[in-house]
């Protein structure tokens, strides 16, 4: 098979997605090898809420930030792309013809292999691998959405808050974060006043410490707790 298609792209995409290999057929093949190489700089919007959806995309290198926006400002992170992952919200969008419903942003210098809209039709009808990879990958990322969903429906924001800050100190290493208040409100969908008070009360409680333009780890256990025992709803 690499005999027919370009070996670098080739080995480049299935060094992000594994699993696609055992799909790729002829059609596949024919549809990638006309597949644009992109890249887009770091804080790029990729797309806005309610345009149509013209291509679809396979992330090579970077991470992508989905959010949506309320008519009042405020911002919520759906769900991040990386790297072996599809979107979600663009197959949904390819699938029904629908423009998107969200926004999305390019957090990192990023790579992708780009398809157009028709060739994306084209190996959904002729591609019995890819339309099975897919069905699968959708699945997959509407679990992820359901997660968020109950998240913002039944958790208090103080738990999603110390889980969020959990989960960036161990990407991190432990080392400081340079998140603001109001980067944490856009991802967790509340205002910068409610994310201060709640920071403020995790620094009294000692699970962090707060210096100039940083966010310190002082007990992992501290915010774990507070994971654990913030059950109630806002």
């Amino acid at each position: 098979m690499r005999t027919t298609f370009a070996t670098s792209r080739y080995d480049k995409l299935l060094s992000q997605y594994p699993t696609f290999e055992k799909y790729v057929d002829e059609p596949c093949i024919k549809v990638l090898n006309e597949a644009k190489l992109v890249e887009v700089m770091p804080g790029e919007i990729m797309f806005h809420e309610a345009t149509p959806c013209n291509n679809f995309m396979w992330l090579l290198e970077g991470s992508i930030r989905v959010f949506k926006n309320s008519d009042e400002g405020r911002e919520i992170t759906v769900y991040r792309v990386s790297p072996g992952e599809l979107c979600l919200l663009s197959l949904n969008s390819l699938f029904g013809g629908d423009n998107y419903p969200a926004s999305a942003k390019s957090e990192t210098h990023t790579k992708g292999l780009m398809i157009t809209a028709q060739s994306f039709h084209y190996l959904m009808e002729n591609s019995k691998g890819f339309r099975k990879y897919v069905l699968q990958s959708l699945v997959e990322r509407l679990t992820d959405v359901m997660s968020l969903i109950s998240d913002v429906t039944f958790r208090r924001i103080e738990l999603r808050l110390a889980c969020l800050l959990g989960q960036q100190f161990e990407r991190s290493g432990g080392e400081p974060l340079r998140i603001t208040h109001a980067e944490l409100a856009f991802e967790l969908g509340t205002t910068r006043e409610v994310i201060s008070r709640i920071i403020k009360e995790f620094e009294r409680q000692e699970c962090i410490s707060l210096k100039r333009g940083e966010i310190q780890l002082v007990s992992q256990v501290g915010l774990e707790w507070f994971s654990k025992n913030s059950k109630k709803t806002d």
